[in-house]
């Protein structure tokens, strides 16, 4: 085990001292080959690595973003690709669209979330938002103050686009796929599972990575680093280099760092199956979850109603365990479970119904019918639209905050 220890610790001192001559030397790309024979992590381990962000937004992730998000002149060495048809066409389609998300969405979320979760922002620093995909927009319209996002899904991580080195037709193809992927969250504020996961591993967008990184940046932030992050067995999480490459290990989750007005913050996004087969105690990312998550904020929307399933117990009984507050819709943790040995103080808003038809099997919840009966008088109103009734406008916000 010594032996073993001893091998892991001289790859990640390799790396560092390695850093500086990989960027000189054409930035070739850093090869670390695990091999399951001669490393075994000590077990219960949470590592980082040694390719820390600097506050320096002149960086490939940042320039590469910036280039999707249609900000000109603020991609550096890539700016000259806004005079090519394909890019320039797309700063015309991601202005046009944006401001009317704005418009119709995100102010109106902004200013009403800020106010009514203000104690909640105040008191926690970490935002866990499970079944997310790439939806960084929501979590941070109603939480700014967090200083990490712990988001999860299963969608595949992926990479951003190599620019500068499309050929021709390769560039146009790319954007027309990448207006794609975000057409559900600008018509629907939520993204489809089934679609997203067609739309990150069939077309030219190579996973969630490009649209979580496109929303962090868009929504007024600069990209320092890219990291990724691996699991060895359930021994171990380890973050590695974003040019990390392994035949044996395929980065599960990624963590951006950025700077919001000054101040450094990191997003994680994982791809892991967290029913309970999956997602327990006995598993590393079970721990690694438990670990990140004491005390935060958990934020549940469109959520397929999955923690209303008994393979979701793990996932749930940690969300009532770890947060301090819960804020979610009817599609996350049953009603029930809020109310049973009144932990929580509880505050509802919008308008309850049926869940909609793609959820056919599913009846309203008694519990929560009634308490919006109970509590009429109080409930209060969302001047905003989100979440899976996007046609009927009858959507529905729980918000409970542990006594």
């Amino acid at each position: 085990m010594i032996k073993h220890l001893f091998l892991f610790f001289w790859l990640v001192i390799f790396f560092a001292s390695c850093s500086n001559a990989t960027a000189t030397k054409n930035n070739q790309t850093q090869l670390v080959a695990i091999k399951k024979d001669s490393l075994t992590l000590k077990k219960d381990t949470f590592t980082t690595t040694t390719n820390s962000p600097t506050l320096n937004v002149n960086n490939k992730f940042n320039n590469i973003t910036a280039v999707l998000c249609g900000d000109k002149a603020q991609a550096n060495d890539l700016n000259y690709l806004f005079d090519t048809l394909a890019w320039a066409k797309h700063v015309t389609f991601i202005d046009s669209s944006w401001k009317k998300l704005e418009r119709n969405r995100l102010q109106a979320m902004k200013k009403w979330g800020r106010k009514e979760f203000e104690t909640s922002n105040i008191q926690s620093t970490t935002v866990f938002y499970p079944f997310s995909g790439p939806d960084y927009l929501t979590a941070n319209a109603f939480f700014p103050n967090a200083d990490q996002y712990i988001m999860l899904g299963l969608e595949p991580v992926g990479k951003l686009p190599e620019l500068s080195t499309f050929k021709a037709g390769e560039a146009l193809d790319y954007e027309q796929d990448f207006k794609k992927s975000l057409g559900d969250i600008f018509s629907k504020s939520y993204f489809i599972t089934q679609k997203m996961l067609k739309d990150f591993q069939s077309q030219k967008v190579n996973g969630l990575l490009p649209v979580l990184a496109f929303f962090i940046k868009k929504s007024g932030n600069q990209i320092l680093n890219i990291n990724y992050l691996i699991r060895y067995k359930q021994d171990s999480v380890s973050e590695v280099s974003y040019e990390f490459k392994s035949a044996e290990y395929k980065p599960f989750g990624v963590k951006i760092d950025f700077l919001q007005e000054g101040k450094q913050k990191s997003v994680y996004y994982f791809k892991y199956d967290v029913s309970n087969k999956l997602f327990n105690d006995t598993t590393i990312f079970y721990k690694y979850i438990k670990s990140k998550t004491n005390n935060c904020i958990t934020y549940i929307k469109s959520a397929s109603y999955l923690l209303h399933a008994n393979f979701m117990a793990n996932m749930r009984n940690l969300i009532l365990k770890n947060s301090a507050t819960i804020i979610q819709d009817d599609t996350g943790i049953p009603f029930k479970y809020f109310e049973e040995g009144k932990k929580f103080n509880i505050k509802l808003y919008g308008q309850y119904s049926q869940p909609v038809k793609d959820f056919p099997y599913l009846i309203l919840q008694k519990p929560l019918k009634e308490a919006f009966h109970r509590d009429s008088l109080t409930v209060g109103k969302l001047p905003f639209h989100l979440g899976y009734h996007w046609q009927s406008k009858k959507d529905v916000i729980i918000f409970a905050k542990k006594k």
